[in-house]
């Protein structure tokens, strides 16, 4: 069974996935899961590979939704990242994205979203490159 939130972050995903593809991105990999984290959309554009977290908030939420990507969540992207270079090899340059959206709460109208690139960096894990 799908719950209430995890049909939100479905659809803030699929929005955000068909967003990057509009704007020339590849997507790799959706909802990317290992034991360090989980990396909602993995996509590829010119030199970068860019490694996305999706936030989707009601419009009458109190903090934006790239507030809830905390330092924490980072670590564990860039974890998840990390182990996907390591098994998938690449060449392109890591990007680590945020992805917001604020939706109507009732009708889930999607009323204002930001792609926000380079939006924190691998200071949180070491050795990545």
């Amino acid at each position: 069974m799908v719950t209430e939130n995890r049909r939100r972050g479905n659809l803030g995903e699929d929005f955000a996935a068909d967003y990057l593809e509009k704007e020339g991105y590849t997507i790799l990999e959706r909802n990317y899961a290992t034991k360090l984290g989980e990396i909602d959309i993995i996509a590829q554009k010119d030199n970068f590979i860019a490694f996305v977290e999706v936030k989707a908030r009601s419009e009458d939420c109190m903090y934006a939704p790239r507030e809830a990507v905390t330092f924490s969540k980072q670590r564990k992207i860039c974890k998840a990242a990390m182990l996907y270079k390591m098994r998938k090899g690449f060449n392109a340059r890591p990007r680590f994205d945020v992805f917001e959206i604020i939706y109507d709460r009732y009708s889930l109208e999607i009323k204002k979203f930001t792609h926000i690139k380079n939006a924190f960096g691998t200071e949180s894990v070491h050795g990545f490159y």
